[in-house]
């Protein structure tokens, strides 16, 4: 059984997050964007903002974060920030 957006009865889909989203809503509020951006000649972020922290790690658990980043084929720092979001969630 597929999913459906509940404004505009698109299929949706499921993100790496595991949260469902719809692409032809996606795509119309990027346009928004663009548009209102445009008049304002910057681009936003469709991410929230973030700031940034310091964090004290073991040199064993840094090697290890490090070791299965690369596996991943990602930058240790996003595995890391991957982790504490699901671990918030």
């Amino acid at each position: 059984m597929k999913r459906k957006c509940k404004k505009c009865r698109s299929e949706l889909y499921q993100a790496e997050d595991l949260k469902w989203f719809c692409l032809s809503c996606l795509a119309n509020e990027i346009e928004g964007r663009d548009q209102e951006n445009a008049v304002k000649g910057t681009w936003s972020i469709l991410e929230p903002e973030t700031n940034a922290v310091t964090l004290r790690l073991s040199e064993g658990d840094l090697a290890k974060a490090k070791a299965r980043a690369k596996k991943l084929g990602k930058p240790y720092q996003t595995l890391l920030k991957d982790f504490i979001h699901q671990a918030l969630s």
